[in-house]
């Protein structure tokens, strides 16, 4: 019971230190919130950082290398999850410091196996993936190193043959944000290259080199994007409608129109979203319209739904004469209104 009140009390005066900080001169400031950091005290820590982010001066940047190099020399004892090594990585992605691309990119290197369960894992992809997004605020040269990380399916621990594709899936993902944030050309052409020869990848990081290489706008975007907006997984098929509606408007609203009658009636909800997205406007309304004599109940049942956003006496007349008369079920349930 005495030691957790000499925690809590030594806890609570690292915070008041934290907040002190603030009305300090500025190195009087970052070697406190160093000390601080260096505590231990995990609840406190990420307030620290921050607070040393905040900082204008240019010491802060070299503080936080020094800090990390401090962790990265004994990280069993100081840092075995990783997650001072992380925050700092973060930390530092948010500077925009040039100062640190060579400690980033050994950051995006870094394997830590580590026993933080039942099994020895690699504790070291969440800093991975932080890596990733840094590198990419700080350095335009990068590429390579994303280029590395995009395509890293092979685990550094032991791990069963089904969790094998989704052990280093977080870092993929974080590769394929940070190109967007790159907005590289030939960055571009590795997120194709994915979508194109995806080779048995999670659909966490397919949706995530979706959604970045459509945000990107590359001349060669619908040949790559197509396949996925009419194939059979429902999720991804959503993601790209929604993604192509959202960037391009109604620059695709042909080709949704197209993917709404060829998709499976799963996925069609989704894609009558996407087409109300892109239009815009006072036309959503007329189209929905024309969506509730679909011949398709899934159409008709999306459009329902959607068009009470717009309800007026044309509409409330549609809903029910469809409440009475329709053959669907659902549809008729949807348009009660009750």
């Amino acid at each position: 019971m005495e030691k957790n009140k000499n925690m809590a009390s030594a806890y609570e005066k690292t915070v008041d230190i934290i907040d002190r900080s603030k009305d300090m001169p500025a190195e009087e400031a970052i070697d406190a919130l160093i000390r601080c950091i260096k505590a231990g005290y995990n609840l406190a820590f990420e307030k620290a950082i921050h607070a040393l982010v905040d900082i204008d001066h240019p010491s802060v940047v070299p503080a936080l290398i020094r800090l990390y190099d401090w962790f990265q020399a004994d990280s069993r004892k100081r840092d075995r999850s990783c997650n001072a090594r992380t925050a700092i990585v973060e930390a530092l992605g948010c500077t925009g410091s040039t100062q640190s691309i060579s400690l980033l990119k050994k950051a995006a290197r870094t394997v830590e196996r580590a026993k933080l369960g039942p099994r020895i894992e690699d504790a070291a992809i969440s800093l991975r993936a932080a890596a990733a997004i840094a590198l990419a605020k700080v350095d335009t040269d990068c590429l390579y190193e994303l280029a590395v990380l995009l395509f890293d399916e092979k685990p550094d621990v032991p791990v069963s043959t089904a969790n094998r594709p989704y052990e280093k899936s977080p870092v993929r993902r974080a590769a394929a944000q940070a190109i967007g944030i790159l907005g590289d050309s030939g960055g571009m052409a590795l997120l194709a290259v994915k979508l194109r020869f995806p080779n048995g990848e999670v659909p966490d990081v397919i949706a995530e080199c979706l959604e970045t290489l459509i945000s990107m706008r590359p001349p060669y975007l619908i040949e790559v994007v197509k396949p996925y907006l009419m194939g059979f997984d429902h999720n991804l098929s959503a993601i790209a409608a929604i993604s192509l509606s959202e960037n391009l408007g109604f620059e695709v609203i042909d080709l949704l129109y197209e993917t709404l009658e060829h998709v499976s009636d799963g996925t069609k909800e989704s894609i009558l979203v996407a087409i109300c997205m892109a239009t815009k406007g006072n036309r959503i309304k007329e189209i929905l319209l024309n969506f509730l004599d679909h011949p398709n109940e899934f159409v008709r049942l999306g459009a329902v739904k959607q068009i009470k956003s717009y309800l007026d006496d044309e509409v409330l007349r549609k809903l029910r004469q469809m409440r009475d008369t329709d053959p669907d079920k659902s549809v008729r349930l949807e348009a009660s209104l009750d």
